[in-house]
């Protein structure tokens, strides 16, 4: 029996669990009945089913991949970050457990320069090959644009009618990361589908001016469209993301204007079904672009929460949101600003305990702010001593998103 003919399906590591693909990856599993392990940088936020075991961990630390890959049979791997010298020790961290990685690629990062091979070689390639010398099977699937960078757009759209995007007439063959996710479940399970590799599109190529009308076609306004100067957007991708990225994106966005990306067949090939279209991403993700009153917020972020749905009430902060709460630092009124200062705060603040139940009750809404009051209920892991915290949160609302949340303690900060 050959090795791809073997691969074990009963536990699969999951690497980018928190992120807008692995999520739908973990349910796709869980939905199969498969054990689910993730690594994941924040265990207390990730935000994940109860089933899921997981371990706390970075893609970068060898070591927490090397715990987090033992005892697994197949993994599905998002690789993050630019820097290629942690490839290979990781990449063999990985392989030393499991037998079949599922790599999720990039389309235009691979070797002739159309959809599904490389315009030059790059982090993605790189681990690509990687893989192709590690002892394990793997299955390569090379995805187009994700639908789910719009999202780029969206303050704008909730602040305004108008989106300055650069080179708006690129043509781009977007991709629903639905169907990204449900294609990396069938190569975890499927052994047919071992040492090969597949460009992943959506059902049609579209200019950025057209995904952004079909965006306001949902919501229901009439959005315009401004040409971004390049220069002044690659200083802000640069700051985040790093110059050669910024380079390497915006010289490959503006030969979309001439050569759009092509259409291709691998979900279907894949699943069996055509690739869902961008009006259907549009429809999932409205909330995102929506203009919401703050009885909006107020009521959407309770309800996120008695769901537990934590990735919803996340979607209602803004990214540089800030958080303040005197009684967790002896009187200090210390802002905890942007969303992974507030994560590893909040993972800091109920050390040595576990969550076991939550009560949200209905916000109280006035002008731009509400109130809302929770009851946590706590258990010691030490002790097995149950306790409550109850706090009432006061939020600020702007741009249809929590700007700012002033914390307050009746019970046990």
């Amino acid at each position: 029996m050959s090795r791809r003919d073997s691969i074990p399906p009963q536990t699969v590591l999951v690497v980018g669990a928190t992120g807008r693909t692995g999520r739908h990856v973990v349910d796709g599993l869980l939905a199969a009945d498969v054990a689910v392990r993730a690594l994941v940088r924040h265990p207390l936020t990730a935000g994940l089913p109860a089933e899921v075991a997981m371990i706390e961990g970075t893609l970068q630390d060898a070591g927490a991949v090397r715990e987090a890959a033992r005892g697994a049979h197949a993994a599905f791997l998002i690789w993050t970050g630019d820097d290629s010298t942690v490839i290979p020790p990781v990449i063999d961290a990985l392989t030393e457990s499991v037998r079949h990685v599922v790599y999720l690629s990039a389309a235009n990062l691979h070797h002739d320069g159309g959809v599904g091979s490389a315009v030059q070689p790059g982090v993605y390639a790189e681990v690509e090959r990687a893989l192709e010398r590690s002892p394990s099977t793997w299955t390569f699937l090379r995805a187009g644009g994700f639908a789910a960078n719009t999202l780029e757009w969206a303050e704008q759209i909730r602040t305004g009618d108008t989106v300055r995007v650069v080179h708006p007439d690129a043509g781009r063959s977007i991709v629903d990361q639905r169907d990204l996710a449900e294609a990396a479940v069938k190569a975890l399970l499927d052994p047919s589908l071992a040492g090969r590799a597949f460009s992943l599109t959506g059902p049609q190529t579209m200019t950025q001016r057209e995904q952004i009308a079909v965006i306001g076609d949902v919501i229901g306004r009439d959005l315009s469209v401004e040409h971004r100067d390049p220069d002044e957007a690659r200083e802000e991708y640069a700051a985040v993301l790093g110059a050669d990225f910024a380079d390497q994106a915006l010289g490959y966005w503006r030969t979309l204007v001439d050569r759009p990306e092509p259409v291709t067949t691998g979900i279907e090939e894949i699943l069996g079904r055509a690739a869902r279209p961008f009006q259907d991403w549009v429809r999932l993700h409205r909330v995102d672009f929506e203009r919401l009153t703050t009885h909006e917020v107020g009521h959407r972020y309770a309800e996120a929460f008695r769901t537990g749905r934590l990735e919803d009430a996340g979607r209602l902060l803004a990214e540089d949101v800030v958080r303040v709460a005197p009684l967790e630092d002896g009187g200090v009124e210390r802002e905890v600003r942007g969303l992974p200062a507030i994560a590893e705060n909040a993972q800091r603040q109920v050390e040595g305990a576990d969550m076991e139940s939550v009560q949200v009750d209905d916000p109280l809404v006035g002008g731009d702010r509400f109130a809302i009051r929770f009851t946590f209920g706590m258990r010691d892991r030490q002790t097995g001593e149950r306790f409550r915290i109850v706090k009432m949160s006061v939020c600020a609302v702007a741009s249809s998103r929590i700007v700012r949340e002033e914390v307050f303690y009746y019970l046990n900060p």
